[in-house]
Parts: structure tokens; sequence; C-alpha cells
């Protein structure tokens, strides 16, 4: 009877855990919190994917852009009307103890924001950039999740306005 305790005991705290380190990354709530609209979209590029796009585009690439996209466990693009582009907003400025605003950008044409998520030990594990064109009322988030270096995120910085 206390083998049978301890077991079931053992199994649930094993459930706990493996619930507790399955969290969602910020496109994934987002399209859950939308999941009826069909308007909104969600293109996810599996690890598998990138690592077929690093082997075919790698040539014209610096080496350690290559190396920092190798590192990615997932990519998600979402679109949709840009009337959604201040709803992400909201929710990310919700979750300001998870999500840090890093930088903005605004034209006449588009603008956007940059977030980012890091995890205990300081490491960036989530990248999240916000973009609305206002011509095409356009609204995109661009959500990469993995182990994500500082060089990278400048180079993303820099490539993306």
């Amino acid at each position: 009877m206390m083998r049978r305790l301890c077991l079931l005991l053992l199994a649930a705290c094993m459930q706990v855990a493996t619930y507790a380190q399955r969290s969602l990354d910020f496109a994934e709530k987002f399209m859950g919190m939308y999941e009826n609209d069909t308007t909104l979209k969600c293109v996810t590029v599996s690890p598998k994917m990138m690592e077929m796009m690093v082997k075919t585009f790698s040539e014209n690439r610096p080496e350690n852009v290559t190396q920092a996209i190798a590192k990615l466990k997932s990519a998600r693009i979402v679109t949709g009307r840009a009337e959604y582009y201040q709803k992400a907003e909201e929710l990310l400025n919700k979750n300001r103890r998870r999500f840090k605003a890093e930088k903005e950008y605004r034209n006449d044409k588009q603008h956007g924001a940059f977030f980012t998520r890091k995890n205990r030990k300081g490491k960036t594990v989530e990248f999240i950039m916000l973009h609305e064109e206002f011509e095409h009322d356009q609204f995109t988030i661009i959500n990469l999740t993995g182990d994500i270096d500082e060089e990278f995120l400048c180079f993303l910085y820099n490539k993306s306005f």
C-alpha cells in the first residue's frame, strides 16, 4: 500500500514538473486569445526546417549569424490586420515581468517594437518583433525561441528596419 502511494505521488510530481517546463511562447499565447478569428494567420518554422535553411542559405550569410540561427528552437510568424498591433503590444506590456521592451522604430510608412524574455540565468530565450505597415493595414509578429545571443539580437535590430 505504501509503495503504491509513493508511486502515485511520484507520477503526480512528474506530471506537474513536465507541465511547468512547457510554457507557451508569445505567439502561441496571442493566437490562443484569438483562436476563432480567421483573419489571423500563424506559420511555425520547426527546428528541422531551420536546420535545412541554415544549410541552404549559409553561403551569403556571416558565420556567426548562421550559428545563431542553428541555436533557435522555433520561429512563429503571425500576420493579420493592423488593429492587432495594439492588442499584441498591450499583452506584452501586461506581462512586463516576463517580457522586456528593448527597442522601437517608426517612420511614415511603418513602426514596430522589439521585446525579449530572459531565463533565470539572464540568457535571452525569446525574441518578439511587432511590426505594422500603415499603408497595407498589415500587422506581423515574429517570435523566435531558443538560445539567442546578444550578437544575433544586434543583427536582428539592425536588419529589421
